[in-house]
């Protein structure tokens, strides 16, 4: 592992209600080009040539705010799937970042709530087609005085848009990594409610993780108390580093269920 603090929170999979489903947690066939119905072929387990397409979605540390020099999380997340031999193609409508960057897709919206993005998010969604959605919201929602119930409630209806725009996709909600000292209360809460939000979408048949980085960023991490610093920003990219390839590794290893040729009579 290459990065440190943070709890991760995972709810058990239920592999027969995601086999019903058809989504993408099913494992990538053997051999490039023969996959199973339902399965998308995208990421390292697909062969050499298969892209894996990420959306960076979230606000302003999705942006790039704090260490706009790295794209925030974005410059470094991109080196490092890409030195462990993942192809990624960032997807989103927004295009911003350092002059030079490979890849300046994403879906960062500096300031916007979760309440503000609810309606937008299905049209970015089914535009990108993402294989992974790198989910970071809630920070404002709380920041402006919402409860941490009501902005589990939002984060709930956000996720409902997303797999009702991309049913397959898979989803890694992070939790909130600026201290918010203010409204410290809400933000545990949040943390505490979120992983019964993912329980309920597991049940659903939705592929999703949350992650909870409340402790994943030190005071040094910061560059003005909220948005991370180019060093913060490593770290993030490392924690999603992390689940990206655990995911692609859980897919291959997951069992494939045998398709029988319908019989002719």
């Amino acid at each position: 592992m290459r990065w440190v603090g943070g709890l991760r929170w995972r709810v058990p999979l239920q592999l027969t209600a995601l086999l019903v489903a058809g989504l993408v947690v099913a494992a990538l066939p053997a051999q490039e080009g023969a996959a199973a119905p339902g399965v998308r072929t995208a990421g390292e387990g697909a062969g050499p040539k298969a892209t894996l397409r990420v959306m960076p979605l979230g606000a302003s540390s999705t942006e790039g705010i704090g260490s706009p020099a790295t794209a925030g999380y974005r410059g470094p997340l991109f080196a490092e799937l890409t030195a462990d031999g993942i192809r990624v193609d960032y997807v989103g409508s927004r295009h911003d970042g350092p002059p030079g960057m490979a890849d300046r897709d994403n879906e960062g919206h500096s300031g916007w709530t979760l309440a503000k993005m609810i309606p937008a998010v299905g049209a970015w969604v089914k535009a990108a087609d993402p294989d992974v959605v790198l989910m970071h919201m809630g920070t404002n929602d709380v920041n402006s005085g919402a409860t941490g119930s009501v902005a589990a409630a939002r984060l709930d209806a956000l996720l409902d848009k997303v797999f009702e725009a991309a049913p397959q996709t898979h989803v890694i909600v992070a939790g909130i990594w600026a201290p918010l000292t203010a409204h410290a209360k809400d933000r545990a809460e949040l943390a505490r409610l979120t992983p019964g939000v993912v329980a309920r979408h597991r049940a659903l048949g939705h592929s999703l993780e949350f992650v909870d980085t409340s402790t994943l960023l030190s005071p040094g991490d910061f560059a003005d108390g909220l948005h991370a610093n180019a060093g913060g920003y490593r770290k993030i990219a490392a924690m999603w580093t992390t689940e990206i390839e655990g995911w692609l590794a859980q897919r291959r290893a997951a069992p494939v269920e045998p398709v029988t040729p319908a019989v002719s009579r």
